[in-house]
């Protein structure tokens, strides 16, 4: 029984959590500003329906340059 094989896994997916530590960082950044932009301008159910939009944008903010290889430059560091 071999168990470190086990192990290697964990190591190989280590370029795969700072980008995922990231992803809620960005959207709470895009929703904190949407807050300082609009939180006291907009009506409350509008911003509220708003609110998912943000996060959302926040996500493709994220996306886009995982996609473009920033993914790669996470997995180039570890």
């Amino acid at each position: 029984m071999d168990i470190s094989t086990g192990l290697s896994l964990g190591g190989s997916l280590l370029y795969f959590i700072p980008p995922m530590l990231l992803l809620p960082v960005v959207m709470i950044v895009c929703a904190v500003t949407y807050k300082i932009l609009l939180g006291n301008i907009l009506p409350t159910k509008i911003y509220k329906f708003f609110l998912c939009s943000i996060t959302l944008l926040g996500f493709f903010i994220w996306a886009i340059p995982m996609n473009m290889g920033f993914y790669e430059f996470f997995r180039a560091m570890f």
